[in-house]
């Protein structure tokens, strides 16, 4: 699941048309048949967009975690409306929203979380300079 994370999250920041499926792609690239990575893609993890599976649940399990923070970012077209979907699932609220939050963030960017989240936020003064030494290298 990180991997396919990591995947998808690249595609993002690519601009790719359809970053969930590209990642798929990829990740199945990397890992052929019989392998265990692509035996649990291929039973849990690739029926994550199938219209017969349930929304997800944030249950805490990587499988769920990954479904719900897909489910909330293709479901929904802000990051405000991203991040509380993903709250609203309940159970573990912290992961789902920060998975789903992480991807969120990539596709709106910082002006796309509300300034008044932003503006609330503790420690700016600390971070905002290594976020811009970040961006700066990157």
């Amino acid at each position: 699941c990180c991997g396919l994370y990591c995947l998808w999250a690249r595609r993002v920041l690519d601009g790719s048309g359809d970053p969930w499926e590209e990642a798929l792609a990829a990740f199945r690239a990397l890992f052929p048949e019989g392998m265990e990575a692509r035996s649990e893609l291929d039973t849990n993890i690739v029926r994550l967009g199938a219209e017969s599976q349930p929304a997800g649940r944030g249950s805490g399990y990587v499988v769920d975690c990954l479904r719900s923070a897909h489910d909330c970012v293709a479901r929904n077209s802000s990051y405000e409306q991203v991040v509380k979907a993903a709250i609203g699932l309940g159970n573990d609220t912290d992961t789902t929203a920060a998975v789903a939050g992480g991807i969120a963030g990539l596709e709106y960017g910082i002006e796309g979380i509300p300034q008044r989240w932003r503006s609330a936020l503790r420690g700016r003064r600390l971070v905002d300079p290594l976020l811009r030494r970040l961006v700066e290298r990157a």
